[in-house]
């Protein structure tokens, strides 16, 4: 299954955003548990007690941003952007995952703005700028790009991939919270000072009340964790806050935002007890803000909490249970128990910071993603330039469908689905985002949204992107089904502004030739009128315009019955010479009469075959005066019209009134069913004409 997420609205500023890893590449989702990861502590309620309930408090460990170095077209790639440039801070630790690279020893950063060191057993480089400026990673073969140091970091570099988001941070306002044992609405806070002197005050240090863990307790839990367990999978969780949210004007201190997970004992540890201050500023803002329900949503809180399936033994064993191999008492059906509690009152008693809770929302999220059989697919059409984007239920877009026309019919849900398209060109050592709309299905879902995008940079862009997330949007209940999908096309020149044009070397040839009035003023004024009072249209037909070169042969051919099949055959009895135009002589006897013609046109001295096929029709005509007898060429397996043969048939009864006629000339003509013109001519004899070429009688 791909990584997908569910929405669910739990307080008029705040719609929680579950993201269930991908389970088909969990490797993608772990994070190593040690000093270069997500170190992690266990506080017990009771003091050394694993079967009470336990919360998990997470620890950045050298607090380091780890990035992955691949190659891509001849580029370097950074967290898969290529020729990406690093806006690094200066003094944070930054490691370069080098496995993927051909030869990772050929991975430099230039300059002397840092201490860079490179092990050949990890195959991870590690990079600590010590000064501000600008300098360049690059590789041997392969396009690098730009490092800018500075004392502020891109966002996307300031928060390591492993921080976990579960730790206390007391410059961010990140805390946590204790409940307690004689008030459940009234919670203790860690890593919270109202006084000055949290040593003198640190609740789980000094409180007389509080029986489980203090400091010295984490730490030595921290230390056993890191030498036992190598690394823990982990779901994503995002609270969304809405666009101008403002808990201090609804009279509320901010929110506690807890996820438990059942034990079979009954017991509940605690994954996250986060505490979110009006004081606090651990939000990060949305590079893609959205609307739901008529409500943006552009900023997040994200925590990473254990995942619940196929997570690693070891954690399993030290969290829920005592440490010992398959100790874990971790309830096999355990869903994720979540609690959202707004905050009423912040209060010190004793030099002891507490919050006093109000409003509680609590509900159950699925174990598993519900809706893992869901798929969302971006491709390129197989029959044009374009791309189709569409889901799938079960491998199909009639599932998909199905599944959602029956909860519109059964169920009476009101559903809609959005797909989100995002283009993001890489030009140079950036990724531009130069395109973003929102398509809405209402009905046909097994359609697929048809897309074809204009690259703006395509002179320039390496490629593009195409990014898409899918909402399969429940109004009736405000939740949502999400899936994301991405492609990547090289082929950037073939979406641009301008189609691609085809450079033809040479000449454009004539191949044929067609009726064309002459270029007189008439025939133009003729053309105009034709052309602004007519529909357009056109037809294109062979018409015979180069008669002057034309040779013709003659010959007397009859039908005689074949040997095989009874079939009749065309036999040739005589054939004269090429003759020009003009000067072919034919007798016509007084009996049925077969006539076949070929011609040619002269080429230099050669004589070259005149094509007479297509869809047109040659014929032979006698002349006399007002009368005119003509005939239809015939077609016979034998006749190879394409090397300029025709044959005509005169009957006997025709033969007579041509031998009635006073002129004796006769005419090849193409009919093209428009017009008639004349290939060539010739004339006609009752008798052998005398051997100086002409008859003693006509």
């Amino acid at each position: 299954m791909a990584q997908s997420s569910t929405y669910y609205r739990i307080d008029n500023d705040v719609l929680i955003e579950f993201i269930y890893h991908d389970q088909s590449n969990p490797t993608a989702y772990q994070i190593e548990v040690d000093d270069n990861g997500s170190e992690v502590k266990f506080l017990d309620t009771i003091q050394g007690d694993s079967t009470a309930k336990r919360h998990l408090i997470s620890e950045l460990g050298g607090n380091v941003v780890n990035f992955d170095v691949t190659e891509s077209a001849g580029y370097l790639a950074i967290e898969n952007f290529a020729a990406r440039t690093l806006l690094l801070q200066n003094g944070k630790t930054y490691k370069f995952n080098l496995a993927s690279l051909t030869d990772p020893t050929a991975f430099q950063i230039t300059g002397a703005l840092g201490i860079y060191t490179y092990s050949a057993v990890t195959n991870v480089a590690t990079f600590t700028p010590n000064q501000n400026g600008i300098i360049e990673y690059t590789s041997t073969g392969l396009i690098g790009g730009k490092i800018t140091i500075g004392n502020r970091a891109n966002p996307l570099f300031a928060n390591p991939d492993e921080n976990a988001g579960n730790d206390i941070n007391q410059i961010l306002g990140r805390f946590h919270a204790i409940q307690h044992s004689e008030d459940l609405t009234k919670y203790a806070l860690l890593g919270y000072d109202s006084t000055g002197a949290y040593d003198a005050f640190n609740f789980i240090n000094n409180n007389e009340d509080w029986s489980g863990s203090d400091e010295a307790n984490l730490i030595t839990s921290q230390s056993g964790n890191t030498a036992n367990i190598n690394y823990i999978k982990y779901d994503t969780i995002r609270l969304h806050l809405r666009s101008g949210y403002s808990f201090a004007s609804r009279n509320y201190e901010g929110f506690l935002f807890e996820v438990m997970a059942a034990r079979t004992s009954g017991v509940k540890n605690n994954l996250t007890q986060l505490v979110y201050l009006n004081s606090s500023n651990y939000e990060h803002a949305n590079p893609k803000p959205f609307v739901l329900g008529e409500t943006l949503f552009a900023k997040f809180i994200e925590v990473k909490v254990p995942t619940l399936v196929n997570q690693n033994q070891e954690f399993l064993d030290r969290f829920y249970g005592d440490g010992s191999l398959g100790s874990s008492d971790l309830d096999p059906f355990s869903n994720y128990g979540i609690s959202f509690k707004l905050i009423n009152k912040l209060t010190t008693l004793g030099g002891f910071d507490y919050i006093e809770t109000g409003i509680e929302n609590i509900f159950t999220i699925s174990r598993e993603d519900e809706f893992q059989d869901f798929t969302l697919v971006v491709e390129d059409a197989t029959d044009g330039d374009y791309f189709n984007i569409y889901g799938m239920r079960d491998g199909t877009t009639a599932g998909f469908e199905s599944y959602i026309l029956d909860k519109i019919q059964t169920a009476g849900d009101d559903i809609m689905v959005l797909f989100d398209v995002d283009i993001f060109e890489q030009v140079g050592l950036s990724e531009i985002k130069t395109f973003t709309t929102t398509y809405t299905q209402y009905e046909d879902f097994d359609s697929p949204i048809v897309f074809r995008p204009v690259i703006v940079n395509a002179n320039i862009a390496v490629n593009f992107s195409i990014d898409v997330t899918m909402r399969i949007w429940n109004q009736t209940n405000n939740t949502q089904i999400v899936k994301r999908a991405s492609l990547t096309v090289n082929q950037a020149g073939k979406y641009g502004k301008i189609l691609q044009k085809i450079n033809v070397n040479g000449n454009n040839t004539l191949t044929e030739i067609y009726n064309i009035l002459p270029n007189l003023s008439t025939n133009r004024k003729i053309s105009n009128l034709i052309s602004n009072t007519m529909p357009r249209s056109i037809k294109k037909i062979p018409a015979f315009i180069e008669r002057y070169n034309v040779v013709i042969g003659q010959s007397e051919v009859q039908f005689r019955e074949s040997l095989v099949g009874g079939v009749q055959e065309l036999e040739e009895l005589s054939t004269s010479e090429y003759v020009k135009s003009g000067n072919l002589k034919v007798v016509i006897p007084p009996m049925t009469t077969y006539i076949k013609f070929k011609l040619a046109k002269s080429v230099d001295g050669d004589l070259t075959n005149i094509n007479l096929g297509g869809d047109v029709n040659i014929v032979l005509s006698f002349v006399d005066g007002n009368n005119k007898l003509t005939f239809n060429h015939m077609t016979d397996r034998s006749i190879d019209m394409g090397l300029g043969e025709v044959l005509f048939k005169i009957t006997e009864a025709n033969a007579s009134l041509i031998r009635g006629m006073q002129d004796n000339i006769f005419y090849i003509s193409m009919d093209n069913g428009t017009d008639t013109t004349m290939i060539t001519s010739g004339r006609w004899f009752r008798t052998e004409p005398a051997t100086n070429g002409l008859a003693a009688s006509l």
